[in-house]
């Protein structure tokens, strides 16, 4: 996927991780999900939703952006 020089995955196959246990585990997803949910519900508590839906507004303005230069 990624140049040899850059340390893809090509080049280092069968070895070990870099920093192992440095991966998204189970847990740290879970809290992770429990955090944006209540930082939604939050959002829609106080601002009816505001900064919720100016983030979703500028996610979709990136996909755009991302998918023009694709």
């Amino acid at each position: 996927m990624w140049p040899a020089r850059w340390g893809g995955s090509r080049s280092n196959r069968g070895q070990a991780p870099r920093f192992p246990g440095a991966g998204l585990t189970n847990t740290i997803a879970i809290w992770l999900g429990l955090v944006i949910v209540a930082a939604i519900v939050a959002d829609l508590a106080v601002n009816s939703g505001a900064a919720f839906q100016f983030l979703a507004r500028k996610f979709l303005n990136l996909i755009d952006w991302v998918a023009f230069w694709n």
